[in-house]
């Protein structure tokens, strides 16, 4: 992942001073957004705050390469039209070995995850989804807990979407003896 934090490097909002020196969140120095970047990191998290629009772009077609894919895997409809804008190549059959890319309900800052539901994943259960995913996300969804994530959504819908999920590890835990699951995850965070 060392080559990803290399391959995206981001002139705006900087969060290289997480990487710099151990962290110690308990203190409350730091911004909500701040402690979501450090915990989704330390968990394993690739991350990409990109400047603009042709960033966003620039960054997507860099990561097909990286990822040596033609199209990323999307459930999403209303990212079908949104990509295509773009030229991002995108693909609506599900491929197990394939990337999937969508939004998702909440950043949780307390602990570095990724909330989603049906929304996102359909009924799909993350286990039956591709184990790559690529995130994006607009900065007003960092939430401080899972507790106010789900308070959130119950707020947001008239009737809450079913399949809420959580992705909480990034990275093939090197000793994984629980059986956790992980996804090799790429964020793409958006100042909105």
């Amino acid at each position: 992942m060392d080559f990803i934090k290399r391959f995206f490097s981001s002139k705006s909002k900087s969060y290289a001073h997480l990487d710099d020196e151990p962290v110690d969140e308990h203190t409350g120095a730091m911004e909500i957004d701040e402690l979501f970047v450090y915990h989704f990191k330390r968990n394993g998290g690739a991350f990409f705050y990109p400047d603009d629009m042709d960033d966003f772009q620039t960054g997507l077609k860099k990561l097909l390469k990286y990822l040596d894919i033609e199209a990323f895997t999307v459930l999403e409809r209303s990212y079908f039209h949104f990509l295509s804008k773009l030229d991002i190549p995108v693909m609506d059959q599900l491929d197990k070995n394939g990337v999937l890319l969508g939004g998702c309900e909440a950043l949780i800052a307390d602990e570095g995850s990724i909330m989603t539901t049906e929304t996102h994943t359909k009924a799909f259960r993350n286990i039956e989804l591709p184990r790559r995913r690529v995130i994006i996300a607009l900065s007003n969804q960092i939430t401080p807990s899972k507790t106010q994530a789900l308070i959130d959504i119950n707020n947001k819908y008239e009737k809450p979407p079913a399949n809420i999920q959580t992705m909480s590890i990034f990275a093939k835990p090197k000793n994984d003896l629980s059986g956790n699951k992980w996804y090799e995850t790429y964020l793409f965070l958006i100042e909105n």
